[in-house]
């Protein structure tokens, strides 16, 4: 039996690239899914897989990028389906371009989704777990999270942010057996690659040898948290950045071009 198996997991961002991934493979491992994203009506609209054994047991609409938004979708998972056994910190957004020229309520709100709402959502859900003595939390970083990168700085941050949070936090949950896991994506076909460039310069499209397919990254994804790994490098370059990165240190760059 799949670790996955009839287990309750919450999806944040469930409507965008990797949440659709996940949501489906998921379902074919038999688990419990309680889908959350901004808007409530796009997730009911969403046909579920057919010859599944897993389903969908709740819906729920909440905007992460504010404090009254993590609140909102806590309180309607508890009244509704109770203590998640999974969560799984998918939600994010990524903006482009030179940080100065940024709008500062851009990455306000870009930290506020990537980094402080992972945080709040589990200081919420971590009292029951801890109580019950189990459950597991998953945190979606990046490549960007351990090698800083140029054109999408704040970005950056916010992932070196949830990497982090997610190693020391590991640290103080062993002790009640709550295992975290952190997901490492390099650049995925996912939506999230036509995200806004703001300034002088946009993004350009990232070769597509550089570029993993959502399933295979979300697979990989998947297998790590079944084994409770720390670090799960998924798809093709994650682990081989790593490793160059410990020999040498890297800065890297989100290829862009000036504006016409």
């Amino acid at each position: 039996m799949s670790y996955l198996e009839n287990k309750k997991i919450l999806l944040t961002g469930a409507c965008g690239g990797f949440g659709t991934e996940f949501t489906r493979q998921l379902l074919e491992k038999g688990a419990h899914l309680i889908l959350a994203d901004i808007d409530r009506d796009v997730i009911l609209s969403r046909e579920v897989p057919k010859g599944v054994s897993g389903d969908v047991i709740y819906a729920a609409g909440a905007d992460l990028s504010t404090f009254e938004g993590c609140k909102t979708l806590f309180e309607q998972v508890m009244k509704n389906v109770g203590t998640p056994d999974i969560v799984i910190n998918n939600a994010g957004m990524l903006t482009y371009g030179k940080f100065h020229e940024t709008p500062p309520e851009s990455f306000y709100k870009l930290m506020q989704v990537n980094s402080i709402a992972p945080m709040h959502l589990t200081s919420l859900f971590a009292k029951d777990m801890v109580n019950q003595r189990k459950g597991h939390f998953v945190f979606l970083s990046s490549v960007a999270g351990f090698i800083p990168t140029a054109y999408e700085t704040t970005y950056s941050v916010s992932k070196f942010a949830v990497r982090s949070f997610g190693m020391a936090l590991r640290k103080e949950l062993k002790e009640y057996g709550i295992p975290v896991t952190n997901i490492y994506p390099f650049w995925a076909d996912t939506n999230i690659l036509n995200s806004p460039s703001y300034g002088s310069v946009r993004a350009k499209r990232v070769p597509s040898l550089f570029v993993d397919p959502p399933e295979t990254v979300v697979s990989d994804a998947i297998k790590g948290i079944e084994k409770k790994k720390m670090h799960v490098y998924p798809g093709k370059f994650p682990r081989i950045t790593w490793w160059a990165n410990k020999i040498w240190p890297i800065i890297g760059a989100q290829p862009v071009q000036k504006k016409p």
